[in-house]
């Protein structure tokens, strides 16, 4: 089965488990695209020897394609690593990806065997670094910007190893339990914080990176100014999420939201304004969190967040 992986932690985390069970691997990059390609830049995949797959290249009948190929040659060493152009349109000869969404997109394959495992521990290494590298990929295979590259290979794509895009999470209720799963997922490192000890949505919620039980009257003590960290306030209620706002409001972040309904705001804005918060730090608060598309359960309210989220993370 194919599962698609956001997170590259847990991307490169599957492919050192593989290679460490003994199994050789494809990985399957996409380094370039162009117009309306399903796979863009960067997007990748593996193929295992065991018959997993996880990631992908764009889907549809080229990454079928693609994939077959992959396994078809993964006893064949001497071949790797090598390119695959892919168009997309109906009536083209050569390189014709069997999709007609037009565009094109080359796709670099590379074989990973044991001898790649300590790579592999390394760059999951380099990805926790507090100075990321970049993968280089090469006519001679996969290497990080730390090492030094001979003049003899040719790069073919440049990727940097980013910092893994954070969210802090106030309050680890139901609704932050489904927040959780849809960040995590999307590639977000999650913290939850929640002011009750032994909340059973916090201590089943295996999504979260971290959680801490705090004071919310000291929570700028557990969240400090960021300007890359991206907030949502999901807490038990009116008082608890009033208690949190005020301290963080008139701190830099990357995106601040605000659950609850349109009189909740109302009302909350209203107190806060007679307090001396001013219109430009509230309207800076994306509330009520979440695009508007009526969300009612837990889930739903998450994908209504975490679209908003990546509306503001891609803008």
């Amino acid at each position: 089965m194919n599962t698609t992986v956001n997170n590259p932690h847990d991307f490169w985390a599957k492919v050192l488990a593989a290679l460490q069970a003994g199994e050789n691997c494809v990985l399957l990059w996409v380094v370039e695209s162009i117009g309306s390609s399903p796979g863009r830049a960067g997007f990748k995949m593996c193929v295992t020897s065991g018959g997993a797959l996880f990631g992908s290249i764009g889907g549809g009948s080229m990454e079928h394609k693609l994939v077959e190929l992959a396994r078809t040659l993964m006893d064949k060493p001497e071949g790797f690593p090598f390119l695959k152009r892919q168009i997309h349109q109906a009536g083209v000869g050569q390189d014709r990806s069997g999709m007609i969404c037009s565009g094109e997109q080359t796709v670099v394959f590379y074989l990973l065997d044991e001898e790649q495992r300590a790579f592999c521990a390394n760059l999951m290494a380099e990805m926790d670094a507090a100075v990321p590298r970049d993968l280089l990929l090469t006519s001679g295979g996969i290497r990080l910007s730390s090492n030094v590259l001979s003049e003899a290979l040719e790069l073919i794509y440049r990727e940097p190893l980013r910092v893994q895009p954070r969210i802090a999470i106030v309050g680890g209720g139901h609704v932050s339990l489904a927040l959780s799963r849809a960040m995590h997922q999307l590639g977000f490192h999650v913290h939850v914080f929640d002011d009750r000890d032994g909340l059973n949505t916090m201590r089943g919620n295996a999504f979260a990176h971290e959680r801490s039980c705090v004071d919310y009257h000291r929570i700028t003590e557990h969240i400090t100014e960021d300007p890359d960290l991206f907030i949502a306030l999901v807490s038990f209620g009116y008082r608890t999420d009033e208690i949190v706002l005020r301290q963080l409001i008139r701190r830099q972040y990357k995106y601040l939201g605000l659950l609850g309904s349109v009189e909740k705001v109302r009302t909350m804005f209203a107190a806060m304004r007679l307090d001396g918060f001013t219109d430009e730090e509230l309207g800076r608060v994306h509330a009520p969190i979440g695009l508007p598309i009526h969300s009612r359960t837990p889930e739903e309210i998450a994908v209504s967040i975490a679209a908003e989220i990546i509306r503001v993370k891609n803008a």
